[in-house]
């Protein structure tokens, strides 16, 4: 039972019904603004907790987040976050503080247009993916991915009173999405490139197809008309000389094939080095091409100085000369000219083929020594050829060490420039005499 108050002598009664001159019998009452007093101490409390555990929170985790007022001044920090952008400072050093006075001017702009974006709008900025381009005070250049939430921070009442935000690093993440489209992008050249050696490859047989049906018509047909006239006739011997003529080629064409397939499945081309001279091959490939350009009626002439005997493949030299030299013929018209020029500069051999002929398209100079690869010139104009000349003669000048290019002008011809080592002789090889290839 509540306790029943007696009034002192000389005090009048209260009569519990609102009587002025007593109090309500069982009742304590506090003053008004006492009850206001304790409100406002338990909800200081409470907001002193709150606080608590959030300082306590952001001086334990890694993840970067900050609070700021509408100046955009610090009012929170996270560890993380002061790990990240502000390593040997304290959260009590940076709070009023703001981006000018840890970041570099052009990242604090930024930073500072992005939070009063979201004041003026109250929209958020979410996920923003960005490259971190500051420049700490401390020194050294940030090169990573983050990405950036920032809200609006709302009192109470929802009133915009800041901004807070939290800033993940996805360094790894994008690091992994550009890989994935690195090696699609890779996968997607290495798709091209295969249906575009695909495409070669049908085009090859067809002009191999070709290449080989040519000749052999051409000898079944002599022949034919040799064996009519017999080998006594008056046209035998022209007979004979047009059915070597394409036996010749099909040797070539069969002995091409052989060759690069010999080359692909071993890798590094085999080489046989002995003593060469290059005046010597250079003489003996041009007699040997001069029929074709007597044929065509082109001036195949050959210019040459003296170039020391040095450790090569005759034989090799010999065939990369002879494409050389046959693919100038073939892509220069009749009446044309051709040179062949043998020179040293410094410690190598220079070799040239030029022609004043149909040039090569820039957009193929690039391609000119890819297997099967045919200018659009030569596949215009029906310019027999298996595009495998050229591939050869670039795997023989890499088994030397050396290097070859091309330097054209469409419709004014080309240069192909062949520079080799002169590598020194062998002490046996220097007593021997050079041999013809």
């Amino acid at each position: 039972m509540l306790p029943v108050l007696t009034p002192k002598a000389g005090q009048p009664a209260a009569t519990g019904r609102g009587d002025p001159g007593g109090a309500m019998v069982g009742t304590r009452v506090g003053p008004p603004a006492q009850r206001e007093l304790d409100a406002q101490r338990e909800l200081e409390a409470a907001r002193e907790l709150k606080l608590t555990c959030m300082s306590n929170l952001l001086a334990t985790t890694e993840a970067r987040v900050y609070f700021k007022d509408l100046q955009s001044r610090f009012l929170l920090i996270s560890a993380g976050w002061i790990a990240a952008y502000a390593p040997g400072r304290d959260m009590a050093e940076l709070i009023g503080k703001t981006d000018f006075d840890v970041f570099s001017d052009r990242h604090a702009a930024a930073a500072f247009a992005d939070e009063q974006q979201v004041i003026r709008t109250g929209e958020p900025i979410v996920a923003k993916v960005e490259r971190e381009t500051y420049d700490g005070h401390a020194g050294g250049r940030a090169a990573g991915w983050v990405s950036t939430t920032k809200m609006p921070l709302r009192d109470a009442r929802g009133h915009i009173i800041g901004t807070f935000g939290i800033t993940r690093d996805v360094t790894a993440r994008i690091r992994a999405e550009k890989g994935m489209v690195r090696q699609a992008l890779k996968l997607r050249a290495q798709n091209e490139r295969l249906r575009e050696l695909d495409r070669l490859k049908d085009e090859f047989i067809g002009l191999v197809s070709h290449e080989l049906r040519t000749p052999l018509v051409s000898v079944v047909g002599y022949v034919e008309l040799l064996r009519d006239e017999g080998t006594d006739g008056p046209n035998a011997d022209h007979f004979i000389e047009v059915i070597e003529r394409g036996a010749q080629r099909l040797l070539r064409l069969v002995g091409d094939l052989l060759f690069l397939s010999r080359i692909q499945s071993e890798k590094v081309m085999a080489v046989e080095f002995r003593s060469a001279d290059l005046v010597d091959i250079c003489g003996y490939a041009v007699e040997e091409m001069r029929p074709e350009a007597q044929r065509k009626h082109i001036d195949l002439a050959l210019t040459a100085t003296a170039v020391p005997c040095f450790e090569a493949d005759p034989t090799r030299i010999a065939q990369l000369l002879g494409n050389l030299i046959a693919n100038a013929l073939k892509f220069t018209p009749d009446g044309g000219r051709v040179e062949v020029r043998l020179g040293m500069e410094g410690d190598e051999a220079v070799l040239a083929v030029a022609d004043n002929g149909i040039g090569i398209p820039a957009a193929d100079r690039e391609r000119i020594f890819e297997r099967f690869f045919r200018t659009a010139a030569a596949t215009q104009q029906v310019i027999p050829g298996t595009g495998l000349g050229l591939t050869i003669t670039r795997a023989i000048v890499e088994a030397h060490n050396g290097t070859i290019s091309v330097a054209s002008e469409e419709g004014r011809g080309s240069t192909f420039t062949v520079r080799l080592p002169l590598r020194p002789l062998a002490a046996a090889d220097a007593q021997l005499t050079p041999r013809r290839p």
